[in-house]
């Protein structure tokens, strides 16, 4: 008999923690995703000022590493939110640990990305990115510290929380795991699109749409995690070059 599909929301196979955010009442993910919406226009995006009554909120910091302590501090109040709100575990964040399948898959998805890039980057060079530019002015430091917090906060907001919880808005359908994801990958994509330009497109979104995949096929974000992680190392290249 062939195997039923582990990825969608009525699954047998499926365990008990993935259907967490499918068991949540209509008005509760709605207020949920009100408040979550909120937390992630507001908090961990960075806030639209620097400054408010002599309050620096900025933390001092320049450039794209401003952003990081409001990427922890919205992603921490996000799983406030899922504990508090939801009233579920963090395992319906998709965070459990990562089986050898698992990191498999990571390791197949992060062949099949870099492979793109060394294409992509033969054919068309990004040159001359702006966004590029900025993490390199951070120095070694400061970039691994951004690629850290951009690998763990947004695989929280976004392949954890958001297409989960967007997801459970198409109900118990087989595809709507991947309509949440796709959802979430869409969002996603507007504040890179202002970063890096519309050469992300054709450079970085193979990469997100391997996470997004990963997320939804394996059910696990920290997989997820550590194949956001490896595709983001690789702009430490420009970064030592440039220092």
């Amino acid at each position: 008999m062939a195997d039923a599909d582990p990825t969608a929301p009525n699954s047998p196979t499926t365990t008990a923690a993935p259907l967490e955010a499918w068991s949540l009442s209509r008005p509760r993910l709605l207020v949920s995703l009100l408040l979550g919406g909120v937390v992630i226009a507001g908090v961990h995006s960075g806030p639209p000022v620097d400054e408010v009554a002599g309050i620096d909120l900025r933390w001092g910091l320049t450039g794209p590493a401003a952003g990081d302590p409001w990427k922890w501090l919205g992603a921490g109040l996000l799983v406030a939110v899922v504990l508090r709100v939801e009233r579920l575990g963090t395992s319906s964040l998709l965070l459990r640990r990562p089986s050898g399948r698992d990191l498999e898959w990571v390791l197949y998805a992060f062949g099949i990305v870099m492979a793109w890039s060394w294409l992509i980057g033969t054919l068309a060079p990004q040159r001359d990115n702006e966004g590029v530019a900025a993490i390199a002015a951070l120095g070694v430091t400061g970039a691994l510290v951004l690629i850290v917090t951009a690998a763990v906060t947004e695989e929280i907001v976004y392949r954890g929380y958001l297409a989960e919880r967007l997801g459970a808005l198409f109900g118990r359908r087989p595809y709507a795991r991947w309509l949440g994801a796709a959802a979430s990958l869409t969002i996603f994509t507007g504040p890179h699109l202002v970063f890096f330009g519309p050469s992300w497109l054709l450079h970085q979104l193979p990469g997100a749409l391997a996470i997004a995949a990963i997320a939804v096929v394996r059910r696990n974000l920290l997989a997820a995690m550590t194949l956001h992680l490896l595709i983001n190392l690789p702009i430490l290249i420009p970064v030592v070059a440039a220092s």
